[in-house]
């Protein structure tokens, strides 16, 4: 198996993107041992999320989108009117509990979609609870554990992870401690530099 560490945040529509990528190279027989390390990239975004017009003309934004749009259809992968940034902190912290209890692929698959097609703002509690529950988990459970801080190293080793590897954008993908990949425009390249690690 080949150990793939993915650098990622829910908050990211690249990362979203990267979700496709891992399931393909699955499909295709790539023998993956994956890790997913919660990289929060907007720790001071408030809880009621904030514009993305804040710090990006509309314009731009729409131009994302549309090219996002694009590198998502071989993936089945689409974009709302996404006008928010969000708060992914309890997010990142609900999928270190859906690890636990072997249900991290269907989380994040819920959590993606709700971000980036429904455009709905996972930092509000209840939000994250209904995802929670769409994706099989025991809400009552994972907020208990989150609350006292059951996966708190998990965030902290994440970020000493990224110091190690010098992480500077998600996705990003780490092959084997040593190659380092991101750019989800070009699936073959990142195969690529897979297979060469195998």
């Amino acid at each position: 198996m080949i150990n793939v560490k993915v650098f990622s945040d829910f908050g990211c529509p690249f990362c979203y993107i990267a979700t496709g990528i891992v399931d393909k190279l699955k499909e295709e027989g790539i023998p993956l041992d994956v890790e997913w390390i919660p990289y929060e990239i907007h720790p001071d975004v408030p809880i009621e999320g904030e514009t993305l017009y804040k710090n990006f003309p509309k314009e731009q934004v729409d131009k994302m989108f549309l090219m996002l749009n694009r590198i998502g259809k071989p993936y089945e992968i689409q974009y709302g009117d996404v006008d928010i940034i969000v708060n992914t902190k309890r997010a990142l912290l609900a999928g270190e509990y859906a690890k636990t209890v072997g249900k991290y692929d269907e989380f994040s698959k819920e959590i993606f979609k709700a971000i980036f097609l429904d455009v709905n703002n996972v930092g509000e509690e209840e939000v994250l609870n209904q995802i929670a529950q769409n994706a099989g988990l025991a809400v009552n459970e994972m907020n208990k554990l989150i609350d006292l801080g059951k996966f708190d190293d998990n965030i902290k080793r994440a970020k000493q992870l990224g110091t190690i590897h010098n992480i500077e954008e998600v996705p990003t993908f780490v092959i084997k401690d040593k190659i380092k990949v991101g750019n989800v425009r070009n699936y073959n390249r990142i195969k690529k530099a897979i297979l060469e690690a195998e």
